[in-house]
C-alpha cells in the first residue's frame, strides 16, 4: 500500500537580523533511517556552517533528524535564497526549502521529484525555519472570564517556533508548569501554550513570565512580564438598545437591534445577546472595535444583532448583556420586544426595562 507524500512550509522573518541567524531544517516521521541534508545559498552547495544531528528514532518505526546553518547578518541583508535540501533515497523522495531575506520570495517553495514509495518505507516530513526569528507575543483573559468566571485563560503564543519547542510559565520564582507547545490549528508556524489563573490572582495585577526553549534555541526566550495593568480612571456605561427602523420594519425581511454602550472607562468591556434568556452564538452578531474618546479618557462601542422579521413578529424577547467592572453586579442587562414600543425613523436611544444583575 502507499505512504502519505512529504509536506513542508517555510517560517520567514520579518525583516534581516542585525546578528547572526541560524537556519534549522527539521526533517521528522522518514524510515528506514537512510536520509541526506544538503545546504545551498542561491543554488551552489555550502560547504561549511552547518552541523547535522544524528538521527533519532520517534516510535517503533518512524526517525527524525536536524540540520542547522549559520548565517551572517550581512549574508543575510544581501537577499540570498538559502535551500535546504533533503533526500530520502528507500522513497525516491527529495524535498527543497527554502528560507529566503528581504521578502522577496513570498511562498516556501517544495518540489517531488519521484513519489512512489512503498510499504513499509515512510516519506520524511521538513520544515525548515529561521531562530532569530523566534517571537513571543501573549493574548490577555477574555474580558467576560475576568467579570463572570473564577479563573481565567492568559495564552502565549510563540511564532516561527522550532518542532517541539518547550514553553514554561512563571510567576515571580515559582514555577508554574511546563510543557510541549500546542501547534496552532490555522497556523501552523505558531506555537501556543495556556496557563489558567484565578480571576484574584488576575486582578491582584500579579506578573507572569512565558519561557520558549528549545535545542535550536541558542537562548531561551523570556517574554517580558504579563500582567492586569493599573487603571487610573473609571466610569460606568451607559446602555441603550436602539429599535429596528420603520423602513426595515416595513421591508419584512431582518431588522436589526443596537445595542448602544456610551462613556465607559477602563477599556475592557464584554457585550452578548440572548434570545428569550438564551444566549445567541457571537457568530449571529457584530461587535465593533472599541473607540476612545482621547480628550477625557473614555470609551464607546457599539454590539448589531440582525434577526428576521418573523422572530421579531413573534415577540421574542432580546436582550444586550454588557459587562463591565465598574457595575455593581458586573453585569447590566437592556431587553426589548416587539411590543415594548412603537420604532421611529432615526433609531434614537430607548432605556427599556433597565435590569441591573449578575448574569449567569
Amino acid at each position: 500500500s502507499g505512504t502519505p507524500s512529504p509536506s513542508a512550509f517555510a517560517l520567514l522573518p520579518p525583516f534581516p537580523p542585525s546578528r547572526p541567524a541560524t537556519a534549522v531544517c527539521l526533517a521528522f516521521g522518514f524510515h528506514p533511517d537512510k536520509l541526506r541534508v544538503k545546504w545551498l545559498r542561491d543554488w551552489q552547495p555550502i560547504t561549511s556552517g552547518f552541523v547535522s544531528s544524528p538521527s533519532v528514532k520517534e516510535d517503533n518505526v518512524t526517525f527524525s533528524t536536524s540540520s542547522r546553518l549559520t548565517v551572517p547578518a550581512r549574508e543575510w541583508g544581501s537577499g540570498a535564497v538559502y535551500t535546504c535540501q533533503v533526500s530520502h533515497e528507500p522513497t525516491h523522495t527529495i524535498i527543497v526549502k527554502n528560507i529566503t531575506s528581504g521578502g522577496k520570495l513570498g511562498n516556501s517553495l517544495y518540489t517531488w521529484q519521484e513519489r512512489h514509495s512503498q510499504f513499509p518505507f515512510k516519506c520524511p516530513l521538513v520544515r525548515a525555519l529561521l531562530i532569530h526569528c523566534v517571537k513571543i507575543y501573549f493574548l490577555p483573559p477574555a474580558q467576560r472570564q475576568v467579570l463572570m468566571d473564577s479563573s481565567v485563560t492568559l495564552t502565549c503564543v510563540v511564532v516561527n517556533a522550532p518542532l517541539h519547542a518547550n514553553v514554561t510559565w512563571t510567576q515571580g520564582n515559582t514555577h508554574l508548569q511546563s510543557g510541549y507547545g500546542k501547534t496552532s490549528a490555522t497556523e501552523p508556524q505558531k506555537v501556543i501554550s495556556k496557563l489558567s489563573i484565578s480571576v484574584l490572582d488576575w486582578n491582584s495585577g500579579k506578573e507572569y513570565f512565558c519561557v520558549a526553549s528549545h535545542d535550536d534555541i541558542p537562548t531561551p526566550i523570556r517574554e517580558k512580564t504579563f500582567k492586569k495593568t493599573a487603571v487610573e480612571h473609571v466610569k460606568q456605561p451607559s446602555v441603550y438598545l436602539l429599535l429596528p427602523s420603520a423602513e426595515e420594519l416595513s421591508a419584512q425581511k431582518s431588522v436589526t437591534l443596537t445595542c448602544l454602550v456610551k462613556d465607559f472607562a477602563p477599556k475592557e468591556i464584554f457585550v452578548q445577546w440572548t434570545e428569550n434568556d438564551q444566549v445567541i452564538d457571537g457568530s449571529n452578531y457584530k461587535n465593533t472595535d472599541v473607540m476612545a474618546d482621547s480628550a477625557d479618557r473614555i470609551y464607546s462601542m457599539y454590539s448589531m444583532l440582525s434577526i428576521s422579521a418573523g422572530d421579531w413578529d413573534r415577540g421574542n424577547s432580546y436582550s444586550g448583556v454588557v459587562g463591565h467592572e465598574t457595575f455593581p453586579m458586573k453585569t447590566m442587562t437592556r431587553s426589548v420586544n416587539k411590543s415594548s414600543g412603537k420604532p421611529s425613523f432615526v433609531n434614537i436611544s430607548l432605556v427599556l426595562m433597565d435590569t441591573v444583575n449578575a448574569y449567569q
